[in-house]
């Protein structure tokens, strides 16, 4: 990875491992990559890195707009769907 690297949106961002987000309150949580991907995709919420944080809350205080890295640790929570299945009812359900 170059240190000039400077992605532009979340898939170029998840494209090289999972998101880890740190809150102002110090609360720190690492997101899989490609699931919070696929996430936004259902969602169809702008990708663009300045955007991403309009969508994701502090599980600890509910401050908006996180710091967000790229790492390679392993996730520390678990959000959305679990299986096809789920991810087939949200699809469903956000087209209504």
């Amino acid at each position: 990875m170059s240190a000039n690297w400077r992605p532009e949106t979340l898939m170029e961002l998840t494209s090289r491992g999972n998101v880890a987000l740190t809150c102002r309150c110090g609360h720190r949580g690492i997101l899989d990559g490609p699931k919070l991907t696929k996430y936004y995709f259902a969602h169809q919420w702008n990708g663009r890195m300045h955007m991403i944080g309009d969508h994701l809350k502090c599980s600890r205080c509910g401050a908006r707009h996180p710091r967000i890295r790229l790492t390679g640790d392993n996730p520390t929570s678990d959000f959305g769907p679990r299986d096809d299945r789920g991810w087939n009812e949200l699809r469903r359900r956000l087209r209504g």
